[in-house]
């Protein structure tokens, strides 16, 4: 009995050994195996020291020059409970969710592991948590900064707690961070004073909630010339719903970078919603800093394709000198337009990423009134609509009506068809009432950016009486029609008629009976100016042969070829006379705007796209 008892303590003993022994390779091994699944595929971890209140434990890469991963020291007893020391360098491309990659990211941080009440233990770093990686890739977009990130506890906040129950939460800020990003088509550079993070996770890493908010940060488009100034916001992910992201966002300021700018600093303030491996749904409101003037924005982006499109929408918006300012709004258009007033609206559509559309836009203009220096008018009516956003292209077919247009020559009923592609600006049909007849500009082609170019006018029953009346001579009347074209050339600094040349169509009266004759008519009886004035009182023309030279604004001159007789001048002898008339002739006529109706086309056009905004 004796005996039996002593050999199975033996055996006993020997087996308590043999367990002791063997215990270190099971840890290596089965450590081992969840290391590479989690960390790093040639990982392993090694058993330093293994003991009754402590234990050592060293991780590190296979082979000769094999980094050090990280190393753990354990303490524990039953007073104290579990706690330890960490010193880690691990990479991070296993710990990342699905739809992210950070190759050769790298954590690396060094702290203690405190017990907590319960089955609960908190990490609390000496440091930064810092966090190294050369760029990360989410879908299409890479981001390339920042490099290296420090993360530091939010004040009186744990920065880690394990909770064996409920998983791990945890709570950082960063401070100072550079920002660059790079999508296909673009690039985005910036600065964040500050961000704040607070997330949960499950015990197998899975992100359950999340909650950052950032301040102040700046954010500039190179490519585009744009810049973001003050940009806040907060982001929150609620893994227990479809669609778990939501985000509210404001810029304080954003602005155009070219000079002059192509428009006034705005604000922007919105909000988003979605899924990081998913669809992400967003609006937003750009207003100026007057108030009077709003766009609303909104769109979507796929982050898995990298694919978005956004919508841009300006409700009919009026501007004048008591409402919204335009050239404000816009200041790169003050080396063009002086004034600027009307109602204007617009509809666009953009789109990013592969199977993107060319974009397109509508656009509203409602009784606009332009004064561009040499060129002024109003009553301008229209719904331009681009089929492509960039390079710009307008299809052909494009109409405008004009009520009136002062060109160096006061143009009333315009009627414009056009197109623009690129550069290039395409004229099918230009026709205006003139004089109480009609100017038309053959099909034409010039290029947007050209200085010089000049339109040929070709006129048609012209009323010879209306068109004098454009001169202001007190006492002249005529009777008769006139054809014949207008070269009208454009440049930069003015608008002029330069040898336009009209004849009459047939015979018909010159009467000049002036009550008080100019001085360069009176004249002595029997004067050659008072023979003049008297053939001119009841001349009968067999022809007249008019020419047009000048500036619009300034000085034009109408020089009189005429041919014919009066009954009561030397018994009807046939004469010729010549006649230059100058002054500033590019009077408005006003008058026609009154009755001036918009075609019906246009009118239609414009009446759908504000029923649309209803």
């Amino acid at each position: 009995m004796a005996r039996r008892w002593v050999w199975g303590l033996l055996i006993a003993t020997g087996a308590g050994l043999a367990g002791i022994a063997i215990l270190p390779a099971i840890i290596e091994w089965q450590g081992t195996r969840l290391i590479r699944e989690s960390l790093s595929p040639t990982a392993h971890l090694d058993v330093v020291h293994l003991g009754l209140g402590g234990s050592t434990f060293s991780i590190g890469e296979e082979g000769p020059e094999g980094r050090r991963i990280g190393r753990i020291d354990l303490a524990y007893s039953i007073g104290q409970g579990v706690s330890a020391r960490l010193d880690l360098d691990i990479p991070v491309a296993g710990l990342l969710p699905d739809g992210v990659d950070a190759p050769d990211a790298v954590l690396k941080t060094a702290g203690a592991v405190e017990p907590l009440e319960g089955w609960r233990w908190r990490f609390v770093p000496d440091d930064c948590v810092t966090l190294t990686a050369r760029r990360i890739v989410l879908g299409n977009a890479t981001v390339t900064r920042p490099e290296s990130l420090c993360l530091k506890p939010v004040p009186s906040r744990d920065f880690l707690v394990f909770d064996l129950a409920e998983g791990w939460h945890t709570a950082f800020q960063a401070r100072s961070v550079t920002l660059a990003a790079e999508m296909p088509d673009l690039k985005i550079v910036g600065s964040l004073p500050e961000a704040t993070v607070e997330a949960t996770f499950t015990i197998g890493g899975d992100l359950t909630a999340l909650d950052a908010g950032w301040r102040k940060a700046k954010v500039n488009l190179p490519g585009r010339e744009i810049a973001g100034d003050g940009f806040s916001g907060n982001l929150s992910i609620d893994g227990a719903v479809d669609r778990p992201l939501k985000a509210d966002y404001a810029i304080a300021t954003i602005a155009s970078g070219h000079d002059p700018a192509f428009f006034a600093p705005m604000k922007l303030s919105g909000t988003a919603d979605g899924s990081l491996d998913r669809e992400i749904a967003f609006d937003a409101l750009l207003t100026d800093r007057s108030g009077k003037v709003s766009m609303a924005l909104k769109g979507r982006h796929d982050l898995s394709t990298g694919a978005g499109q956004a919508g841009l929408r300006l409700k009919p918006t009026l501007f004048g000198a008591e409402a919204a300012q335009f050239a404000a709004l816009f200041p790169v258009t003050r080396q063009w337009i002086g004034e600027f007033a009307g109602t204007v609206g617009i509809r666009a559509r953009t789109a990013w990423g592969q199977g993107a559309g060319p974009g397109k836009a509508e656009i509203l203009l409602k009784d606009l009134a332009i004064d561009a220096g040499a060129v002024t008018a109003q009553g301008i009516n229209a719904v331009v609509t681009a089929d492509r956003l960039s390079p710009l292209r307008l299809p052909d077919g494009q109409t405008i009506s004009v009520a009136l247009m002062d060109a160096g020559v006061p143009l009333t009923d315009g009627e414009i068809r056009f197109g623009v592609r690129g550069d290039r600006l395409s004229v099918a049909k230009a026709e205006w009432n003139w004089a109480g007849g009609k100017l038309r500009a053959a099909p034409f082609e010039v290029g947007m950016g050209d200085d010089d170019r000049t339109i040929v006018l070709e006129a048609q029953d012209v009323d010879l009486r209306q068109l004098l009346s454009l001169a202001a001579v007190d006492g002249l009347s005529a009777s008769g029609t006139l054809r014949g074209s207008l070269p009208v050339h454009l440049s930069p600094d003015a608008v002029s008629i330069e040898n336009g040349r009209l004849e009459t169509t047939g015979p018909g009266i010159l009467r000049y009976d002036p009550d008080d004759p100019p001085s360069f008519l009176a004249g002595d009886p029997g004067s050659s100016t008072d023979m003049l004035l008297q053939a001119l009182t009841d001349f009968r023309y067999e022809g007249i042969s008019l020419s047009v030279d000048g500036q619009a604004g300034g000085e034009m001159t109408l020089s009189f070829a005429i041919r014919g007789s009066n009954p009561s001048f030397y018994d009807g002898h046939p004469v010729a006379l010549n006649l230059n008339v100058g002054g500033a002739l590019d009077t408005i006529l006003r008058r026609g705007i009154a009755t001036y109706r918009i075609p019906s086309a246009v009118r239609q056009r414009m009446m759908e796209f504000q029923d649309q905004d209803k």
